[in-house]
């Protein structure tokens, strides 16, 4: 038995030579001078078995060694079979052999965070183990971004999550921590705290969210101020609760919205985050033609808009984000173009248009080839900015109007489009008695 402990010992201190248990509160290193008469080596391992190193083969001060021996943390170490599979993986000693990991151990925050039961725990998980036998892994560890995350109650305790030990069995996610961005964000607050919740770490157990994290405007955003600050947000993490919204981001259009500075400010806006508490919102992004929406400048910039940002606030609009005539007029480039126009924009501010987009004749008529292309006109998008024109769109005859095909066939053609320049024409919409009779024609 005491053969035993000595060879379990003399394995410890040899892992600590090269500064594994250094981070355990004890630096393990032998003097310059001492080195001299240390001898030995340390053979390949075989799990469980320490008779490959004799007590004679490893020579360090009897004080250190009687120190150590007297510490809670080897006390601690030489009863957990964990941490002494962990000490003779393959991994472990592969990762030693790595100068980052190395120069690592000499990080204060690294070695605090070693002391964390969590991030103990999850070096006896197999993805963990494995993770460091990848290079971006280990070489992240020589930023300095990195280890200081790690000194974060939230970042070592997501450790104690199987989703986030599991993340690292994910080559998109090892291979994110080669990128600057990526290590970086983890310099910030937002992101760190991101981690002590729930929904943010189940979502890492999705394989869209984790594929993510390979494409480079997605990491490249986690360098903007406004999408880090995001996560802080509880409708923004939760919105990653939803399948739809974390399948979304397996499409390489919503990707390349983030690189866009319009749609990253965006979640900066409490209006926009809190959309993503609907429903019909998160549902909406499961739609192919709202995600290729996404990648059209204009609609991203419309998001730049605070009109536009409010709109979302309006339930009529989110819901009517579930409505597919809406969702496809979306994939229509005059639709998607009238949303750069200002006035275009300005009338999404007003209740009677968003309303408006509650009623199925409204929806129906978005279906209507005519009436998308009417809205690449100046003239009709510029009719929006009138405020009669707008009320008139709160009238149940106009709308049901535009159910009409001579109505929507109407607005194809370039008199009608101006005459609704005319303020005599648009005040007209105004009068019931006008929609009444378009609409029965």
């Amino acid at each position: 038995m005491a053969s035993k402990r000595t060879g379990i010992i003399v394995s410890i201190i040899a892992v600590a030579a090269i500064g594994a248990i250094g981070i355990f509160y004890f630096s393990g290193q032998l003097s310059e001078t001492d080195a001299q008469n240390a001898s030995g080596a340390i053979g390949a391992a075989e799990r469980y078995r320490t008779e490959q190193i004799a007590a004679d083969d490893v020579k360090i001060e009897q004080v250190d060694l009687q120190m150590f021996m007297q510490t809670d943390t080897f006390d601690k170490i030489i009863n957990d079979p964990a941490t002494l599979e962990v000490l003779t993986s393959d991994a472990l000693r592969n990762a030693l052999a790595n100068d980052a990991v190395r120069e690592a151990l000499a990080n204060d925050a690294m070695r605090d965070a070693l002391a964390n039961d969590a991030v103990r725990n999850a070096l006896a998980s197999d993805a963990m183990r494995d993770a460091f036998a990848n290079d971006a892994v280990r070489n992240a560890f020589a930023n300095d971004a990195m280890r200081n995350a790690l000194a974060n109650d939230a970042v070592q305790n997501a450790f104690a999550s199987d989703a986030m030990r599991n993340a690292f069995a994910n080559d998109a996610v090892r291979n994110a921590f080669a990128n600057d961005a990526m290590r970086n964000a983890l310099s910030n607050d937002a992101v760190r705290n991101a981690f002590a919740n729930d929904a943010m770490r189940n979502a890492l157990s999705n394989d869209a969210v984790r594929n993510a994290f390979a494409n480079d405007a997605v990491q490249n955003a986690l360098a903007n101020d406004a999408f880090r600050n995001a996560l802080s947000n509880d409708a923004v993490r939760n919105a990653l609760a939803n399948d739809a919204v974390r399948n979304a981001l397996a499409n390489d259009a919503n990707h390349e919205a983030l690189a866009n500075d319009a749609m990253r400010n965006a979640l900066a806006n409490d209006a926009v985050r809190n959309a993503l508490t609907n429903d019909a919102v998160l549902n909406a992004l499961a739609n192919d033609a709202l995600r290729d929406a996404l990648a059209n400048d204009a609609v991203r910039n419309a998001l730049a808009n605070d009109a536009m940002r409010d709109a979302l606030a309006n339930d009529a609009v989110r819901n009517a984000l579930a409505n597919d005539a809406m969702r496809d007029a979306l994939a229509n480039d005059a639709v998607r173009n009238a949303l750069a126009n200002d006035a275009m924009r300005a009338a999404l501010a007003n209740d009677a248009v968003r309303n408006a987009l509650a009623n199925d004749a409204m929806r129906a008529a978005l279906t209507n080839d005519a009436v998308r292309s009417a809205l690449a006109n100046d003239a009709l998008r510029d009719a929006l900015a009138n405020d009669a024109v707008r009320n008139a769109l709160a009238n149940d005859a106009m709308r049901d109007a535009l159910a009409n095909d001579a109505v929507r066939s109407a607005l194809t053609n370039d008199a009608m489009r101006s005459a609704l320049a005319q303020d005599a024409l648009r005040n007209a919409l105004a009068n019931g008695a006008l929609a009444k009779a378009m609409a029965e024609r």
